[in-house]
């Protein structure tokens, strides 16, 4: 498989639909899901390292706002609002 091609797969079986916002901008995204310790994280983006996968911009999310969708299967919707850390004011 080409390496671009990989770059498309999915590696986590879980996805997230949620407000995301950038700057002064909020869409709906969708993320992968993945659940560290318990807690849930939504991986905004990935970093390849040497062929490894690895996450480089995650979202913490707030379990109570979280709710399995009934369709599809392994989707679920956040109910808050996630922020891309790349874009935040740090001047204030």
């Amino acid at each position: 498989m080409a390496e671009r091609e990989r770059r498309t797969i999915r590696r986590t079986k879980l996805t997230v639909i949620h407000r995301h916002r950038i700057g002064k901008r909020t869409f709906r995204r969708v993320s992968e899901l993945v659940f560290v310790r318990g807690k849930p994280r939504a991986m905004l983006e990935w970093v390849n390292l040497g062929g490894v996968r690895s996450p480089l911009y995650i979202a913490e999310l707030d379990a109570a706002k979280l709710r399995k969708a009934k369709n599809p299967p392994n989707t679920y919707f956040y109910d808050g609002l996630t922020v891309d850390p790349r874009f935040e004011d740090f001047s204030a």
